[in-house]
């Protein structure tokens, strides 16, 4: 089931890029494309995984904006999930490794996402002035996982980088914590796991940072990442307990 499951998503996901790309062809707004396709993408990935999405707080992904959301950053499956809450106008921060993917690589830059090279520190301090840059002159919002790279959520959220935080403060825009409750009891590629069931996220309440500067920055992502951390211990606590009590025995790797 799980090689089923997993086939039919992946053909959902060729299915959306592909829609993505024909209509990024035709229309100029990128804001516009990249609002369908993460619609798309819902449509066409979550149906075979059985993934529900429960989110609370959403009015807060619109309550301060142009802003700076930071989410934690887990699998793969982060993509039907964060695709859900995908605000309009808002451009993503991710890894280059991104743009060999097809179809979905080509698509992420046409939307005018922001891809750093993780190996240069330069290069990606440059890009993301570049994203700060787009705050200001645009009034777009930024979607950043400050994590820095895929964490398992075994031992909490990992220690968050500086980056989107000195990006806020130099942009004096909001901060915006995406909480997305643990993947791996339910979806995880290692263990071969595809369990139907529902991924909790929590948008928490902006945290301005009018009048600070790049000294506040080191107490500011002490702050977010407390907050985060937290709400990650609620929500995996709870959900571990309902999967363990529902379906234990699909949690066995096979």
């Amino acid at each position: 089931m799980f090689y089923l499951r997993l086939s039919v998503a992946i053909g959902g996901f060729l299915l959306a890029s592909v829609y993505g790309v024909m209509i990024a062809l035709v229309r100029r707004n990128p804001s516009l494309v990249a609002r369908d396709y993460a619609r798309a993408l819902v449509r066409f990935i979550r149906p075979p995984l059985g993934m529900k999405v429960e989110i609370i707080g959403e009015e807060n992904l619109r309550a301060s904006r142009p802003c700076v959301y930071v989410a934690n950053h887990q699998s793969v499956f982060d993509v039907p999930v964060l695709a859900e809450l995908y605000p309009e106008g808002t451009v993503v921060i991710g890894k280059k490794e991104l743009r060999s993917i097809p179809f979905f690589g080509w698509l992420y830059v046409r939307t005018g996402n922001v891809l750093i090279d993780r190996s240069s520190n330069p290069a990606a301090v440059g890009r993301l002035r570049e994203a700060e840059s787009a705050i200001r002159d645009r009034g777009v919002s930024v979607l950043i996982f400050p994590e820095g790279t895929r964490g398992s959520g075994d031992r909490g959220l990992l220690p968050f980088k500086k980056g989107a935080f000195y990006m806020a403060v130099a942009a004096q825009v909001p901060v915006v914590p995406i909480v997305v409750s643990r993947l791996a009891p339910l979806f995880h590629m290692r263990s071969r796991r595809i369990i139907p069931g529902t991924v909790q996220v929590r948008v928490l309440e902006p945290i301005e940072t009018t009048g600070l500067t790049d000294e506040d920055v080191p107490g500011l992502l002490e702050e977010v990442h407390a907050q985060m951390n937290a709400v990650f211990a609620e929500l995996r606590s709870t959900a571990d307990t309902e999967v363990l009590g529902g379906a234990a025995e699909e949690l066995i790797p096979r």
